[in-house]
């Protein structure tokens, strides 16, 4: 059994045999001591360490969020007459969202058409008579005080024409913001008001809320520590610079094995948080779909594991990590030496792969490695070899 005290053991065992030395003295103590049966040689799993290319990885937690967040709102007042989605679906830019009663607004739009016809037709006559009066100024018919007059007058009505303009187009502005449509490509929520309410009285009404969902931001913090580390990575020229959008990141979620999901860092913040001593961070991953329905795996506000490569690929020995076990000393192996004799070796882990591609399982430095069993005396004992068997994932470096 791991991680038992082979002493204990000892002594449990030599009161069992102490036990039944007495039965037996009790018995006939005439007869013969009887020796204790001797431990046959375990047997136990044994395998091959196999190289991997090992990546280090800083590793932080984080959250997703929408790239475009847009919240819908009434910019008119009138009564909500249709809602024109379905809430939760996915709707393309430019989509019938809403529409508000325009009969209000279409009022108003021919009200102001009216006046500009109005103005332009007493424009068109003001200007005519200072067209007029430009000909005969300086004759005894129009004098240069009544030509000054019709010019005034003229220039005037072309103001109004113009103010009528901008009433018209005004009108048709505020009458197009009866129907609402999306601005955006994304999914939408629910509706925050129904049909029949009055909406944009007094201020404008929020309705509903669409977020983009592909790609996604990640956002996470790191310490200043690594912040500095990255920072001389990139003078060294041996990392991308995290404003250049070139710099990796591996994305999982809650549900997701291992770091799925790949991305770029894209965005820093410009200084230190002094509360926590963290620098904001942003990534950007692409969201899958997934049947049924081609709906996207990821939404905005998910709990996110995230990890940024530090330094270069290594080339290290992989091992199952129910071969490792824990002492005082730290992390340590059994290893099978020259003779089958089973020794203790410290090792320093390192990160674990969830997938990979093994380099070379013949330079693996001549290890053999088992799930080891004890001896009552807690000696190295030679142990029958079965086939050695392969490395899976989830393994420890």
């Amino acid at each position: 059994m791991l991680g038992v005290n082979p002493l204990i053991i000892y002594r449990h065992l030599v009161s069992v045999g102490l036990l039944l030395g007495i039965s037996i003295c009790l018995v006939g103590c005439d007869q013969k001591k009887i020796a204790p049966p001797a431990f046959p040689p375990p047997v136990v799993s044994v395998t091959k360490p196999v190289l991997y290319t090992v990546q280090n990885y800083h590793e932080y937690n984080g959250n997703l969020d929408a790239i475009e967040t847009v919240h819908i709102q009434a910019r008119v007042k009138g009564f909500l007459n249709e809602i024109a989605f379905t809430e939760g679906e996915e709707v393309k830019k430019g989509a019938l969202l809403f529409k508000i009663d325009p009969r209000e607004h279409s009022a108003a739009v021919k009200r102001t058409e009216a006046d500009l016809r109005k103005a332009t037709t007493e424009f068109e006559r003001y200007r005519s008579e200072a067209d007029r009066g430009s000909r005969l100024v300086g004759t005894r018919a129009v004098g240069t005080e009544d030509f000054e007059q019709r010019v005034a007058v003229r220039d005037t009505a072309a103001a109004t024409m113009l103010q009528a303009q901008a009433a018209l187009e005004g009108a048709k502005l505020q009458l197009s913001f009866a129907e609402i449509h999306s601005p955006i490509n994304g999914q939408i929520g629910r509706a925050l008001v129904t049909r029949g309410n009055l909406v944009g009285q007094n201020e404008a009404t929020l309705l509903t809320t669409i977020v983009s969902m592909d790609p996604l931001f990640v956002y996470f913090d790191i310490p200043e520590r690594d912040l500095v580390q990255f920072q001389r990575a990139r003078h060294a020229g041996k990392q991308a610079d995290v404003l250049s959008g070139s710099l990796p990141l591996e994305v999982g979620v809650t549900s997701d094995e291992g770091y799925p999901h790949a991305g770029k860092i894209d965005f820093r913040e410009n200084k230190v948080d002094i509360g926590t001593g963290t620098v904001r961070m942003r990534g950007r991953i692409p969201n899958p779909r997934i049947p049924p329905g081609n709906t996207h795996l990821l939404y905005p506000g998910l709990y996110a594991r995230v990890r940024v490569p530090s330094g270069d690929p290594r080339s290290l020995p992989a091992i199952p990590e129910d071969a490792l076990m824990t002492g005082q000393e730290g992390r340590f192996v059994y290893v099978l030496g020259e003779g089958d004799v089973v020794q203790k070796r410290t090792v320093q882990v390192g990160p674990q792969i969830y997938k990979g591609t093994p380099v070379d399982t013949a330079k693996s430095q001549g290890w053999t490695l088992f799930a080891p069993a004890t001896t009552p005396e807690g000696k190295d004992q030679v142990v029958q070899l079965p086939a050695v068997i392969s490395i899976e994932s989830g393994l420890t470096v």
